[in-house]
C-alpha cells in the first residue's frame, strides 16, 4: 500500500506531497492544518465497499491513494458503474449537506488504498468555518460530476463499438497509468460491458479486433491502449 501521508499518530499533519486535491483548494495554511487535524486516516483493501447505497450520510472521504467508483444496484442485482474515483478526489459529498440524508450510491476502493475521513459533525462545522470548503464541493458537482451524465447521455444515443471506445479514452483519461506499451488502464470484460451497456461478449469481439489491428492489447483485468487516437471513430 503507497500512502504517502503524513501521520502523527492517527492525525494527519500533511498530505501526500504530489497531492492537491480541488476540495481544498484555496485554503491558507492554518486553515488546511485545522482541517487535517479533524480528519481519520483509513487503509482499505482492494475491493472493499466504502458507502452504501441507501445508508445515512455520516461520513465525507477524500483519496490520498488508490482508485475506486460509485456505482448502484438494480433490483435484479446488475451493477450499474458511474463515476469512477483517482486519488484527491472526494466521495460522500452528501455529508456536507445541511439536512441529514442517505447516500444515493455505493463506493468501492478498487485497489489497496487510502483515504482521510471526516465524520458529518466535524465536516459541516468545518464548512461553517470555511465556506470555501463548500464552493470547491459545489465546483466539483458542476464540472465533474455533471460532465460526467452529459458525456453518459451522449453515449446512450451511439453504437456499441463507439460506446466502448469513448468509454475507453474517458477511462484512459480518468484513471489510465501511462507506462512503456502505453496507457494502461485497469478493468475487465464484464465491467467495461456493464459501463458501454453492451454484452461482455461485444466487448471481447471488439477488443480482440483492436488488438488485431494494433490498437491496444488485451490482459488479465487491463487493457492497454498502445494507439489511442486510432479508437476515435469518425
Amino acid at each position: 500500500m503507497n500512502c504517502k501521508c503524513n501521520l502523527s499518530g492517527n492525525t494527519v499533519v500533511a498530505l501526500p506531497p504530489h497531492l492537491r486535491p480541488r476540495f481544498l483548494s484555496g485554503l491558507a495554511q492554518p486553515e488546511l492544518a485545522a482541517v487535517l487535524s479533524q480528519a481519520t486516516h483509513r487503509k482499505f483493501l482492494g475491493s472493499s465497499v466504502i458507502l452504501h447505497e441507501g445508508d445515512s450520510a455520516e461520513r465525507l472521504f477524500l483519496i490520498t491513494s488508490g482508485r475506486g467508483r460509485h456505482f448502484v444496484l438494480t433490483k435484479s442485482g446488475r451493477k450499474i458503474l458511474l463515476h469512477w474515483l483517482t486519488e484527491g478526489q472526494v466521495f460522500g459529498g452528501v455529508a456536507l449537506l445541511s439536512v441529514c440524508s442517505n447516500y444515493i450510491a455505493s463506493t468501492e476502493l478498487l485497489s489497496d488504498g487510502c483515504a482521510l475521513m471526516w465524520d458529518r459533525t466535524a465536516i459541516r462545522a468545518l464548512v461553517t468555518r470555511m465556506p470555501m470548503l463548500l464552493d470547491n464541493a459545489l465546483s466539483i458537482a458542476v464540472t465533474e460530476h455533471i460532465a460526467w451524465l452529459v458525456g453518459k447521455a451522449s453515449l446512450s444515443s451511439e453504437d456499441a463499438p463507439l460506446r466502448i471506445a469513448d468509454y475507453l479514452i474517458s477511462l484512459a483519461c480518468g484513471i489510465g497509468k501511462c507506462g512503456p506499451d502505453g496507457v494502461e488502464i485497469a478493468i475487465d470484460n464484464e465491467d467495461l460491458a456493464s459501463a458501454a451497456n453492451v454484452t461482455p461478449f461485444t466487448v471481447s469481439r471488439f477488443l480482440s479486433q483492436w488488438q488485431r489491428d494494433g490498437i491496444l492489447k488485451k490482459g488479465r483485468g487491463r487493457v492497454i491502449l498502445r494507439r489511442p487516437e486510432l479508437l476515435v471513430i469518425p
